[in-house]
């Protein structure tokens, strides 16, 4: 999976720039402000139809325009070059076209252009609620397991009903044909995350010894209901609680992936450094395990790896790039090149671009 190239227009303080990119590793410097950042924001909305930044879109907009677009070609195991374009309204409205047809679903583009991204938004995956770890950990299953799409639709068509019964209900057997198709769904989603956590977690140790060698970690689900109880018997005791509320509590829209350390969360445990490098290895087993199953490399996002990882750190995530697969393309932002001039010369196909007030311009690799 690679872009060929890349088109961006008013897309915050990119006014207009036309990229010809490497399949394998391409860098962006520049100082803070510069630019950098936008320029992966453009390349993560190709694939996620949203920003990694912020919810608003109007704020991605160049000031005093009312859109920006982004143009990619790019290659996936399809022997023709495939092309994408996307053009976001300042009142939130979205067109996508792939290959000149519309897309209607984000999933499509997660899909066709899958990426993993490491930015300074994500670092706070542990600290933070269980939201943002469910979706990673739906990110990983959804790029390995191909039903678990239709499956959580299905789910989520059937809580949104369920929610709707609830205000309608009086007694539970009025609400038990919701649940006599929500519970068997339910327990086939937590089967599949459930294996997808008992197959990331040995590369996640592997990778998380090389950050982190003293700690210690254990890859838990909670399943979105109470341990020890069937799904069934939770949904009948919160019956009325569900009612009162009007909406279900316990299903697996309120699964978490739980990151322990010393049988605690890590949250609790680690010093915010210390996450930062769990969060880290948790992605990079997303993508080496993604690779291992699916042989398709998602697009890889490094934002500013300068400002959140030292020296030492830096050089075990360095290392981790340098020995991915030639497939693999990758895209890295950072104020000074000097830490990353051992990276480019491991690389045959490197591509350097500096970045300034908005401007974008490759320059030759020394």
């Amino acid at each position: 999976m690679q872009i060929q190239q890349l088109k961006i227009g008013q897309l915050r303080n990119i006014r207009s720039c036309q990229l010809e990119l490497s399949q394998q590793l391409n860098i962006f410097y520049g100082s803070n402000g510069a630019g950098k950042s936008s320029l992966l924001e453009a390349i993560y909305t190709l694939g996620n139809g949203r920003s990694f930044r912020t919810a608003r879109h109007a704020k991605v907009i160049q000031e005093g325009m009312d859109s920006f677009n982004v143009f990619a070609q790019f290659r996936t195991d399809q022997p023709h070059s495939q092309k994408i374009g996307l053009i976001r309204q300042r009142n939130g409205d979205i067109q996508i076209k792939l290959n000149g047809d519309k897309v209607t679903k984000l999933s499509n583009l997660s899909k066709t252009l899958p990426m993993q991204i490491l930015a300074p938004e994500q670092y706070e995956l542990l600290s933070k609620g269980p939201s943002g770890r469910r979706k990673l950990l739906d990110w990983g299953v959804f790029h390995v397991e191909h039903s678990f799409l239709s499956l959580w639709q299905k789910a989520l068509k059937i809580l949104q009903q369920r929610n709707q019964a609830l205000k309608q209900v009086t007694r539970y057997q009025q609400l038990s044909p919701w649940d006599q198709q929500l519970i068997p769904v339910s327990l086939e989603i937590d089967t599949k995350r459930q294996e997808y956590i008992k197959a990331i977690e040995p590369i996640f140790q592997q990778l998380l010894a090389a950050f982190l060698p003293s700690i210690t970690t254990e890859l838990n689900l909670y399943s979105g209901w109470k341990s020890g109880e069937s799904l069934e018997q939770v949904l009948l005791r919160q019956f009325a609680l569900d009612v009162k509320t009007g909406f279900t509590h316990s299903s697996i829209q309120k699964a978490d992936l739980k990151i322990l350390v010393d049988g605690q969360a890590a949250a609790d445990q680690l010093s915010r450094g210390q996450q930062k490098l769990v969060t880290i290895a948790l992605k990079l087993a997303q993508v080496q395990l993604m690779q291992q199953l699916t042989k398709r490399c998602p697009i890889f996002l490094l934002d500013d790896i300068g400002a959140e990882l030292d020296i030492d750190h830096q050089k075990v995530l360095l290392d981790f790039l340098a020995k991915q697969p030639k497939n693999q393309q990758i895209f890295i932002t950072s104020v000074h090149l000097d830490p990353l001039k051992r990276l480019i010369k491991g690389y045959n196909r490197v591509k350097l671009f500096h970045v300034e007030h908005g401007v974008i311009t490759e320059e030759k690799v020394a």
